[in-house]
């Protein structure tokens, strides 16, 4: 058996990373020499390439059975993940665990890119005659919060997401939930939700969190408007990925609560973790570097 990681760095890769660095049956896929010496030592194979240069791919997949696949959010995302998935499976993989995205439920949802390059993405996997497929679907992630570890020390969480209760999930789960699925003689395959074990508001995440730090943290609610594009292209982000950010928050804005996925229940046989071990283990340390 040998499995492939794509995007070993990635906010859930680098936890499959540290779960399966000592074995020397992995394959790590990375795409310049930055991204190796960030992966740390391993036990088995570090390969770079682009996962959109058909001769980087086929290196690649040689001889992988199983695969961990995922790409950011960009406008090559569906070619990179097709490309190196499809080929996965022409050069004989029989698995493939796909990092995709909750969908969106409920009256007044629009399409939008995020969502629906995962969707396209499972489609052409799905085309391809995967053996195994399991498709991962979690809700937000709670550590994108800590690129505003400055802002909360603070005490105040802006965000342009709303008032929607959501089941932010620890990407911990996530990745223990993605290698459970790669490693298991017979996986739960199919589509998977993922989620924190309940839903909850911007205002009540930041009780939460106010609650672990000692500290009153306030949200602040962030308008879609022109003040909030400008400042993401300020930080230089590409304007597909802004109007995908913006169709992707419009929707958590329209949906109200979401759903809870039993996902981590049903493949680890345990609860989610809770927004207050993330604060704790995680929050609180970021907090005493800025």
């Amino acid at each position: 058996m040998t499995i492939l990681v794509a995007t070993p760095n990635g906010t859930v890769g680098r936890h499959l990373t540290e779960a399966l660095r000592d074995r020397g049956d992995v394959r790590f896929f990375v795409r310049s020499e930055g991204g190796a010496k960030a992966l740390g030592k391993v036990r088995g194979e570090v390969i770079r390439g682009d996962a959109t240069v058909a001769a980087d791919v086929r290196r690649a997949v040689v001889g992988v059975s199983r695969v961990f696949l995922a790409h950011p959010f960009s406008e090559d995302q569906v070619d990179a993940e097709t490309n190196l998935g499809v080929a996965a499976v022409e050069a004989g993989a029989r698995r493939i665990v796909k990092l995709g995205a909750r969908r969106f439920t409920g009256n007044g949802i629009v399409p939008d890119t995020v969502t629906g390059a995962h969707d396209a993405i499972v489609e052409r996997l799905r085309s391809a005659g995967v053996p195994e497929l399991t498709v991962l679907q979690p809700d937000r992630f709670l550590q994108n919060f800590l690129s505003a570890a400055g802002s909360i020390a603070e005490g105040t969480l802006a965000d342009p997401a709303g008032t929607s209760a959501r089941g932010y999930v620890d990407v911990r789960d996530i990745a223990a939930v993605a290698v459970a699925e790669l490693l298991a003689a017979r996986p739960v395959g199919g589509e998977i939700e993922i989620s924190g074990p309940q839903a909850l508001t911007l205002p009540e995440l930041c009780d939460r969190f106010g609650a672990a730090l000692g500290r009153t943290v306030r949200y602040v609610d962030v308008p879609l408007d022109g003040a909030w594009r400008a400042a993401l292209v300020d930080r230089g982000i590409a304007s597909y990925v802004i109007d995908g950010l913006h169709g992707l928050y419009s929707n958590y804005r329209r949906e109200g609560v979401a759903g809870l996925g039993d996902g981590v229940e049903r493949v680890l046989g345990r609860p989610p973790r809770p927004v207050w071990d993330f604060a704790v283990e995680l929050l609180v340390p970021a907090l005493s570097c800025v």
